[in-house]
């Protein structure tokens, strides 16, 4: 009997190891965009969002026809709001220094349109915020 509870806990072991190998951390990259791809003023023509309130819209006027501004010094304007940028494979950061960052994953780039997901953390708040956006150059 003991055997088979040695049996029974190695089998445990191993699926659990199984387990746990087949879960990834890496978060998902965007297509491969260049600093200088991104640069530029884009409206929004298109937007869905869900938030931590349970609240959710598609292509709201909240968000329809507002413009990102990315500079090239590492500054933005979004909706009003200034944000300092990062790029890093395919993922466009948004923060400032009220705790706000906005992940945008690029999804799609071409030089007339960008699609990507993001999401939208408040810390101060503990408010989030996700969904998809198209972007137009302007």
């Amino acid at each position: 009997m003991k055997k088979l509870k040695n049996v029974w806990l190695f089998l445990s072991f191993i699926l659990m190891v199984a387990g746990m190998a087949s879960c990834s951390t890496d978060d998902p990259t965007g297509v491969d965009v260049s600093r200088d791809d991104i640069i530029g003023t884009w409206k929004v023509t298109a937007n869905d969002w869900t938030n931590s309130e349970g609240e959710s819209g598609r292509n709201d006027p909240e968000h329809m026809g507002q413009t990102l501004s990315v500079k090239s010094g590492g500054t933005a304007l979004f909706r009003g709001e200034s944000f300092n940028w990062t790029l890093n494979k395919g993922v466009l950061t948004l923060s400032d220094n009220r705790g706000r960052n906005i992940r945008v994953v690029i999804l799609s780039y071409t030089e007339e349109e960008i699609q990507a997901s993001y999401d939208c953390t408040f810390e101060s708040e503990m408010y989030t915020e996700e969904g998809n956006y198209t972007f137009k150059r302007v």
